[in-house]
């Protein structure tokens, strides 16, 4: 809620400076045009002619301006809110709502036109800003569209690069592993086989995984098994050392970008596993009505800095669940010093 009341106010400040600007130029402008070809000042109480600075403050501070901010403001707020909610219907009709309402503001500043012209003479500026809101709203979402369509570009040829500077030589590397597990196998070294079996594994999903923009959801949890294994593996049978994992994931035929939750459940072995003091990484992931839920908790541990060492992997993260999945999922990050928590929600993919 705070990051879009934010963007609400971002995006209306710098909407309502552009629109002032473009109006007040546009009628000072043509004051003073009009006042070198003709001559045809404007008068102050006193007598003495309007100057070009004086035509501008009074343009700039007052009642209409109020109005013409909070009527902008209406405008964002209809397209950051309800233009992406509603059906096309009732969105112009939530313009024309917020467009009479902002006409009564501007009326109660101006009632001796109501009192003329009648309520009929509010048909014209409503429809205007009706018009308005729904014209803004349909640019903000082309503008949107396509820079996160360039973004999605880019982040996959990213994705590709990224992926092909992995690719150093993946033939001998994954002959090199399927040597090692084959001796492990003639040595009768079952533990160290299935752990070479599940690293080739990653490393397979790794390099072709990054290739694509999504993958099945079965390959991705398929894989964080994989990685689950070998942590557990490496991590000695301690008392003081307590990893829970639990996996609900049987809804099938979604899709998720690949490698997206590693981040977080890397992070947490990472920051959260200590072979000298207490520690604990209690792990939940489980898929509802298409949503994924991932709750991932883990201690801090002493020779840990949480935030110094993750905000980096964090950062790309939090960058590509919005190029990915815009409004389509939720992020909660709390660090309290004792211990580290990760809350990530997402509208999966069919």
């Amino acid at each position: 809620m705070k990051m879009l009341i934010k963007k609400i106010t971002t995006c209306w400040f710098i909407h309502l400076l552009i629109v002032w600007f473009v109006t007040v130029s546009y009628v000072v402008i043509s004051y003073v045009y009009e006042v070198s070809l003709h001559g045809n000042y404007h008068f102050n109480q006193d007598g003495s002619p309007v100057s070009a600075w004086q035509y501008f403050l009074n343009h700039t501070f007052r009642y209409d301006m109020l109005v013409l901010a909070f009527a902008l403001l209406l405008a964002e707020i209809n397209y950051q809110i309800l233009f992406k909610m509603l059906k096309w219907a009732l969105f112009i009709l939530s313009c024309l709502i917020f467009a009479f309402v902002a006409f009564v503001i501007l009326a109660l500043g101006h009632p001796r036109t109501i009192e003329v012209f009648g309520l009929l003479s509010g048909a014209g500026p409503i429809l205007f800003m009706a018009l308005y809101a729904l014209v803004y709203a349909l640019v903000r979402d082309y503008f949107y569209q396509y820079n996160r369509k360039k973004d999605l570009d880019l982040q996959h040829s990213q994705n590709e690069l990224d992926a092909l500077k992995a690719q150093l030589n993946p033939h001998f590397l994954f002959n090199s592993l399927n040597y090692l597990y084959g001796t492990a196998l003639k040595e009768n070294a079952m533990q160290t086989a299935d752990g070479v079996d599940k690293l080739s594994d990653l490393l397979r999903y790794t390099v072709n995984g990054m290739q694509h923009n999504e993958v099945a959801l079965t390959d991705e949890i398929h894989f964080i098994k994989n990685y689950l294994s070998l942590q557990k593996a490496r991590i000695p049978q301690k008392k003081s050392i307590k990893v829970s994992v639990e996996i609900n994931v049987a809804e099938e035929g979604f899709k998720i970008a690949p490698l997206l939750l590693l981040t977080f459940i890397e992070n947490a072995f990472k920051h959260g596993i200590s072979m000298d003091e207490e520690c604990f990484v209690d792990l939940c992931i489980h898929v509802k009505n298409g949503w994924l839920n991932l709750q991932i908790v883990n201690s801090i541990v002493k020779t840990s800095s949480q935030l110094k060492h993750s905000n980096t992997g964090l950062a790309t993260t939090q960058k590509r669940l919005e190029l990915l999945y815009p409004d389509n999922y939720s992020l909660k990050l709390d660090d309290n010093h004792t211990s580290y928590s990760a809350s990530l929600k997402i509208k999966l993919n069919i």
